[in-house]
Parts: C-alpha cells; sequence; structure tokens
C-alpha cells in the first residue's frame, strides 16, 4: 500500500521543532509566505521591517520579516510540498503563529479561470506529504476559501473558486493527467497547497492561500509570461491582497489557537 498507509494516527512524532531550534522568534497571530524573491525583495524596500528570527536549514540560515505596520510576520518559502509545509511547522512553532496566508503562482487548465485570481476550494494530492498528515483520500478540502474569496470581491478583485491539482512532479504533468483533473474541475495545477492544509489541519492552525494564473498546462505546454515582468507584477499585486486578507483577520477570522 505505500503511501496509502503512511497515516499514523495514533504514533508520536520522534523528532519535532522543538527539539531542533532552542529560541523562538518574535510572535504574530498571522504571516504571509510568498514563494516570490522579486516579492520579497520589494517588500523588504518598500516597508519598515525588523528581523523576527530565523528558521534553518542544511543549506543555510532564513529570515523571517516583522512588518509592525501591518502586524505580521513575512518570509519567502522554499517551493514543493515537503519543503515548503516543513517551514510552515517550524515557523509556526517558533512565532507561535495562528494564520498563515500564501500566495503564488500556478500552472492554468484551460481557459475558465483567465487572469483572475484563483482560490483553491480542494486540492488532488498527488504529491506525498499530506498522506503523513491526513488520512488518504483523492482530494483534501482547503478551508476557509469562503474568507479568502470574500475579501478579494469586496476589493474588485477578479476571482474564482474552484478545485486544484497539486502535483510533486512538474515534468510529469501528462496530457492524460491534464485531461483527468480538468474533466475533475481542477482550474490550475501547483506544488504545494494539498501539503499546506493538511499540516495546517494538523497543527490546528488556519490557512488562507490563493494562486496568481502563470503558464498554461494543456495539450502542450504555454510558457506564457512565466517568470516575466507581467508575472511579477501579479506577485506584487498578490502581496497586497494578501495584506487585505491580514487586516480581514484582525476583526472577522476564528482563531484555533
Amino acid at each position: 500500500m505505500g503511501i496509502l498507509e503512511a497515516y499514523d494516527k495514533y504514533g508520536t512524532p520522534v523528532i519535532t521543532p522543538d527539539k531542533v531550534y532552542d529560541t523562538k522568534i518574535r510572535h504574530a497571530d498571522t504571516c504571509i509566505v510568498t514563494f516570490s524573491h522579486t516579492v520579497l525583495e520589494k517588500v523588504l524596500e518598500e516597508f519598515p521591517y525588523e528581523i523576527a528570527g530565523q528558521y534553518g536549514s542544511a543549506n543555510g540560515l532564513n529570515n523571517v520579516y516583522y512588518l509592525p505596520e501591518q502586524d505580521v510576520l513575512f518570509f519567502m518559502t522554499a517551493i514543493g510540498a515537503p519543503a515548503a509545509a516543513c517551514v510552515l511547522q517550524e515557523v509556526q512553532y517558533l512565532g507561535d503563529v495562528k494564520n498563515f496566508i500564501y500566495f503564488g503562482s500556478c500552472g492554468l487548465i484551460g481557459d475558465i479561470a483567465g487572469d483572475k485570481v484563483i482560490v483553491p476550494t480542494a486540492a488532488y494530492r498527488e504529491e506525498g506529504f499530506s498522506y503523513h498528515y491526513a488520512p488518504p483520500s483523492d482530494y483534501i478540502d482547503i478551508e476557509n476559501h469562503d474568507l479568502v474569496k470574500r475579501v478579494l470581491t469586496r476589493h474588485n478583485i477578479p476571482c474564482i473558486s474552484g478545485r486544484t491539482w497539486t502535483t510533486d512532479a512538474i515534468y510529469m504533468e501528462t496530457d492524460n493527467k491534464v485531461r483527468k483533473r480538468k474533466e475533475d474541475g481542477c482550474l490550475c495545477v501547483e506544488m504545494e497547497s494539498s501539503a499546506l492544509q493538511a499540516i495546517s489541519s494538523y497543527l490546528g492552525v488556519n490557512l488562507y492561500i490563493f494562486f496568481i494564473t502563470g503558464d498554461i498546462v494543456s495539450d502542450e505546454w504555454e510558457r506564457a509570461d512565466l517568470g516575466g515582468h507581467r508575472e511579477r507584477n501579479k506577485q506584487l499585486l498578490a502581496f497586497e491582497a494578501a495584506l487585505l486578507i491580514a487586516d480581514e483577520l484582525r476583526t472577522s477570522a476564528p482563531m484555533r489557537c
């Protein structure tokens, strides 16, 4: 059965963040997370910030920032389900974070979404990480999508809700898989959301996630503006949208912790 038996509901983890880290970082209820170095550089240019602390790996130490005017933590995470989700768990422990807001680019499946922001409602679990944190299933529901869409709509940010496809093998998005996921109602493909939701639910924290469209995944790949000027502008606007969600959480979002 392999990965389908990975979820151990009754076992106790042998390695936990408290055994890895000796000191914590500055606390904030909400943390905004980007995958884009462009967003990281622009935010540090335009917003007052403090270094709240660091998380580490074999690749070195990485800063977590505190934006005092917005009262949020902020950092750039690694790409891919295991790396991004493990970092979420570490930063949650280090900063006692209650809410995580993630945004990043995705591959568009079909043309339904167009240039709209995509708010995922469920994620197809074609990665291995989530099966360690949630019972096996084809899809995992993405919590809090209603709040994300409500905030975006209120601020006249065009958006659409629907399923997403999370994969950990970018070069094995085959034409057969694309057609199947499209038949399932998936609007896009990305590499983290099912894992981020699984670990957020496991930890009892809130995940708020949305995507901007980049390349187009169909029978053939269309690079579109992936990595170009237009996508960079979308990423920066997405950070502004994340700040709007953070503002909303200060007054109306449920707090689990």
